[in-house]
């Protein structure tokens, strides 16, 4: 059994010290700081971030050897007898990301994959951890079960073994919280950072959501979530967005200014946004923390655990997070179909598409998805895009059979009998999910896995749609900020359709990010890292940069002036006629067809038939 202490100590120099205990210790105990943290897959190495180490075996020194980036070995004699082992390390927590740790005066936050050693000799067996209280008036919030701890949450906790001991983040600070019930279980909600957020409007509707994910996996059993209770942990910032799930809680982070504004009921962009973010990660719950890729049992935060099927969790996960909050009745039809169309363009414009299929992606996670580079839109494509897609091209296809056979499953009932069979035994999926897919769906799915999973090919969208009523369509991009979802008016030329992508934060002049492959830019020689000085002799800048482009025509050649590594060059491009890479989603308006509405219906509304 192992023994953990955590102190606040230097907030000014964002340290936590930290205390291990191995009660009974093996000869050369060795002890290891996870590589990875789950639902992250890239090597972030939380070693880095030990500054110190020190360790004891019955009030002596004894010594404490690394060997290798994150293990290390102690100079200790084996049993109880011998005494047990202390291991004092500090520890560097300035990662304001969900992955990591952060403190300062102000908030510390703790994901002990990223701060706690495990004992190699015994993963399996129960850890304490106590939390001391720093010298202020914080609370804590964790998912973690608590054994001895006041009312501020400060105190010991306990964890059946090192995998359920890191999969409990811990938030301290003086956070914003209130409390909902889901799924027949209490669901705490903490918010840390200055927001002036309507809390009343993100309980009401956060508890829907949630409501609404239990229920589907229930479906006529009594809807209980699959934990005791449940922690949502959302920190307010200026600018971060993005969310790690957790086996009964969730870090998010979010701009404060996507919270609900008090006395506003309609619903902005980023506040649906939010909603999602909560919804994908609440999902995940069921998927990937309990249903899971048989790779991930057990976990191994030592080295990367490979598996294609990330199109499947990240991605069925990514397709019912929306889908979600417009099945509670939080956005509208209209707003769901845009979000859709926002997405399809998303795959329509990525040339990496046509490279990577979900299941590469998925597999190559590791050293892609978390890196990416001046060349990834033409190299990658996201599993969680490519499987939310996989999940809706699947849903639409079993749908639009039950117009012929009333009993037929649809997607939803998939993911209730992976719950069943793998979720509830904990049993990990097969990597060839081919063969499990189309026992689940009643379907040979042969051809779809060849084409959709492990080949780049995109289902015949038009086609799939139109049994619902819904107008699949394309145009050119309209503006350098056309994200789709919706038929706009072009405006001429601009940078996408030129195929470059520029940024111009902290430039002194815009520099060119990324060069779409075969483009008209990438003809003419552009490339990324380029500072763009003028166009067709004028100068390039914010402002400027679009109206210049606005006033050429297909067929136009321009010289476009830019540095590359300080040398100065200029190269001609011709404007290409525009592609039709942007798509929207629109609901048929006449005739009306009975059977189209109701399929519809039913789809965005997850009742029965």
């Amino acid at each position: 059994m192992a023994h953990y202490t955590l102190s606040f100590t230097d907030p000014a120099g964002h340290l936590i010290d930290v205390e291990m205990r191995i009660e009974a210790p093996v000869a050369d105990q060795c002890i290891n700081m996870p590589s990875w943290i789950p639902g992250s897959y890239l090597l972030r190495e939380f070693a880095r971030n030990v500054l110190t180490l020190s360790a004891s075996q019955s009030g002596a020194a004894i010594s404490a050897s690394k060997i290798d980036k994150s293990t290390w070995q102690l100079g200790c004699a084996a049993g109880s007898a011998a005494g047990a082992v202390t291991v004092r390390y500090r520890l560097y927590a300035w990662d304001r990301s969900v992955r990591g740790c952060y403190f300062d005066a102000s908030r510390g936050f703790v994901n002990a994959a990223a701060a706690l050693l495990q004992n190699l000799a015994a993963p399996d067996a129960p850890c304490t951890l106590e939390l001391r209280a720093p010298d202020n008036d914080w609370r804590c919030g964790t998912a973690m079960a608590p054994l001895q701890v006041d009312a501020r949450g400060f105190g010991t906790y306990r964890a059946a073994s090192f995998d359920e001991l890191i999969d409990h983040p811990i938030e301290c600070g003086d956070f914003d919280e209130f409390m909902f019930e889901a799924g027949g279980v209490p669901h705490r909600f903490l918010i840390s950072g200055r927001h002036r957020g309507d809390l009343a409007r993100l309980r009401a509707d956060s508890q829907k959501i949630c409501q609404g994910h239990c229920d589907l996996f229930a479906n006529a059993s009594p809807s209980r979530a699959p934990f005791a209770h449940y922690v949502f942990q959302l920190h307010a910032v200026d600018d971060g967005y993005g969310g790690l799930e957790h086996r009964a809680s969730t870090a998010l982070i979010a701009p404060r200014n996507d919270l609900p504004m008090l006395g506003d009921a309609s619903i902005s962009e980023g506040y649906r946004d939010l909603l999602g973010l909560i919804s994908h990660e609440y999902f995940h719950s069921w998927n990937v923390k309990r249903i899971k890729p048989a790779a991930f049992t057990p976990y191994d935060t030592t080295s990367e655990n490979y598996t294609r099927l990330l199109w499947l969790f990240e991605g069925f996960t990514s397709y019912y997070d929306d889908l979600m909050v417009k099945r509670v009745g939080l956005v509208s039809e209209a707003d769901y179909l845009k979000v859709l169309g926002r997405r399809l363009t998303q795959l329509l414009r990525a040339p990496g598409a046509r490279l990577q299929s979900a299941s590469d992606a998925s597999f190559d996670a590791w050293i892609k998805y978390y890196r990416p580079d001046e060349n990834a839109p033409n190299s990658q494509f996201s599993y969680y895009l490519r499987g939310s897609f996989v999940a809706l091209a699947l849903d639409l296809l079993m749908r639009e059979r039950a117009i012929h056979d009333a009993d037929a499953p649809t997607l939803d009932d998939v993911m209730r009998q992976l719950w069943r069979e793998f979720g509830e035994t904990g049993v990990g999926v097969p990597e060839d999910a081919c063969a499990l897919f189309s026992r689940l769906t009643q379907l040979d799915l042969t051809e779809f896995f060849a084409r959709f999973i492990n080949g780049t090919e995109d289902p015949d969208w038009a086609a799939l749609f139109a049994p619902f009523g819904i107008h699949y369509r394309l145009r050119a991009t309209a503006s350098s900020s056309d994200r789709g979802g919706r038929d706009e008016p072009l405006v001429h030329s601009n940078l996408r359709t030129l195929g470059m992508l520029v940024s111009e934060a902290g430039q002194a002049l815009p520099v060119v990010k990324h060069v779409i492959s075969r483009s008209a830019a990438w003809r003419a020689g552009i490339s990324a890292g380029d500072a763009l000085v003028a166009i067709d002799g004028l100068r390039a800048n914010a402002t400027t940069l679009g109206k210049h482009l606005a006033r050429f025509n297909a067929g136009d050649r321009l010289a476009v002036s830019h540095f590359r590594h300080d040398v100065l060059q200029t190269s001609s491009v011709e404007i290409p006629t525009p592609p039709l890479d942007t798509a929207w989603l629109s609901v048929a308006v006449e005739p009306v067809d009975a059977q189209s509405v109701q399929l519809r219906q039913q789809w965005l509304s997850g009742k029965s038939r």
